[in-house]
Formats: structure tokens, C-alpha cells, sequence
């Protein structure tokens, strides 16, 4: 599980901007196999931190993720 916080988190802090980015950039910059970061990207997307757009494989951060990164620490 910390693995999945950690990455989601990791993937959330690269995309705030806002903008579109490829898979292939998040996989370049987070240090996880890339059949593992689809399991965790379709786990934000699911529950709307992210959009993901699987044909272009992209994705893009949302209202719901920006919040997510606003929480203070535990």
C-alpha cells in the first residue's frame, strides 16, 4: 500500500499544472514498471484525481487531485 500512496502522490505533484502528460513521461520519471503505473493510474482515474485518456495514453490532473494535494501532511 505505501507503494501505491507514494506513487500516487508522485504522479499527482508532476502533473499539478494541469496539462496533459504521457504515460511514457510519468513512467520516465517515476522509478515504477510501467504495468505497475497503468494499475495506479487507472486507480486515480477511478476515483477522479486524474483524467486518463487510455487511446492517447495521457493524463491529466483534476479539481478532485489538486484538492488531494492541498491536505496538510499526518
Amino acid at each position: 500500500m505505501t507503494t501505491l500512496l507514494r506513487v500516487s502522490g508522485e504522479v499527482l505533484e508532476y502533473i499539478k499544472a494541469g496539462d496533459w502528460a504521457t504515460v511514457e513521461e510519468i513512467a520516465g520519471h517515476i522509478d515504477l514498471a510501467y504495468e505497475k503505473l497503468i494499475k495506479v493510474l487507472d486507480f486515480l482515474s477511478e476515483f477522479g484525481f486524474i483524467e486518463f485518456d487510455s487511446d492517447k495514453k495521457r493524463i491529466r490532473i483534476t479539481g478532485h487531485g489538486k484538492k488531494l494535494l492541498e491536505l496538510p501532511d499526518a
